[in-house]
């Protein structure tokens, strides 16, 4: 499958803003694509970079986009349309970029201290929660209206973020009047129920989550993963998640890595035990690491397995090859297999 026939239609709709940062799709999946020049979500939005990225999509180049870790771009490779983010070329007609859907990745704050993504535990208080604030405060006065999808948060977790939390628990849809579908994605631990009831006003946009777990077992949870986490607590969690019929779009993610690959297929069955009692599908997404600026070199190298040069390369290929067997697996390593074989 040709990546010239498709168009990927996110940048043209889609931003995630961080706090330092903004872009128009995930930045793991893009290089050099940083479109921040103000302090205005908005204006970042319509800037010359942005507009950049755009055509490189439109004349089928994808010159900003990383192949092997987009999911949708690693899925033509072999030979799948994964999701629903890339159109037929023949059919697309270019609409005129408007935010409707954001990514709130703009504060850090979370419970866990996952050696993936973060070195310690972080906490936005004070000046940093006061600057996410503002960027709250400009999506409800500059361009709610257009709004039709939120995802919060890929950065952090939204239910121990203080500034989202109280989002949830007094959000006010007069302000979002074209607004369908809340996405939650959070390591769960903090979604109870008693808290779920303080946020009701959400309740029917959250029509999807994902829960990042990373583990099959509590050693690797607690103390490899997971670092701050309670094995015991998720289940009871994701029981209770998994119970809740108003969301009918349920994912789990394991973001691969050297201390948790040998767990893949336990992580695949333990979830679908858990699905069963419940008679629902819950999907099993599994990015591979991503550097998020934390890491030595030498330190990601080590960690990422995925890596043909890792010297337990050949190993995790292997329990890959029978991953990919399974029905509702999603990965974005397809630029590891062509269309009859592995690449090792």
């Amino acid at each position: 499958m040709n990546k010239k026939d498709y168009i990927c239609s996110v940048p043209f709709y889609n931003t995630e803003v961080y706090d330092d940062e903004q872009h128009i799709c995930c930045p793991m999946w893009m290089k050099d694509a940083n479109i921040q020049t103000s302090d205005n979500i908005l204006n970042n939005f319509l800037s010359d970079k942005a507009n950049k990225i755009r055509e490189s999509v439109k004349d089928g180049s994808y010159s900003y986009c990383i192949e092997d870790t987009c999911p949708a771009l690693s899925g033509l490779k072999q030979g799948k349309i994964i999701g629903s983010l890339l159109k037929p070329k023949k059919t697309w007609i270019t609409p005129e970029p408007k935010i409707t859907s954001i990514n709130f990745n703009f504060d850090r704050s979370c419970n866990l201290a996952c050696p993936s993504c973060r070195k310690g535990l972080i906490n936005f208080l004070e000046k940093d929660r006061e600057l996410v604030d503002n960027k709250l405060h400009q999506v409800e006065t500059e361009f709610a209206s257009t709004l039709n999808k939120i995802y919060l948060s890929g950065s952090a977790d939204p239910f121990f973020s203080k500034s989202f939390r109280q989002f949830l628990i007094n959000f006010d849809p007069a302000k979002y009047p074209v607004l369908s579908k809340i996405h939650i994605h959070t390591n769960g631990l903090l979604w109870t129920e008693s808290l779920w009831n303080r946020m009701p006003k959400v309740h029917r946009y959250v029509k999807s989550c994902e829960i990042s777990i990373d583990a099959a077992t509590k050693d690797t949870y607690e103390n490899k993963v997971r670092l701050g986490g309670d094995w015991d607590v998720l289940i009871e969690r994701l029981n209770y998640i998994f119970s809740i019929p108003t969301i009918k779009s349920k994912q789990v993610s394991f973001v691969i890595q050297k201390d948790n690959y040998k767990e893949m297929i336990l992580f695949y069955n333990v979830i679908n035990e858990i699905a069963d009692k419940y008679n629902i599908t819950v999907p099993c997404f599994y990015p591979h690491i991503s550097p998020w600026n934390h890491l030595s070199d030498q330190e990601f190298n080590d960690m990422d397995v995925t890596n043909t040069n890792h010297p337990e390369h050949e190993q995790f290929v292997d329990i890959l090859k029978e991953l990919d067997k399974l029905p509702n697996v999603v990965h974005n390593c397809g630029h590891l297999f062509t269309k009859t074989k592995v690449l090792l």
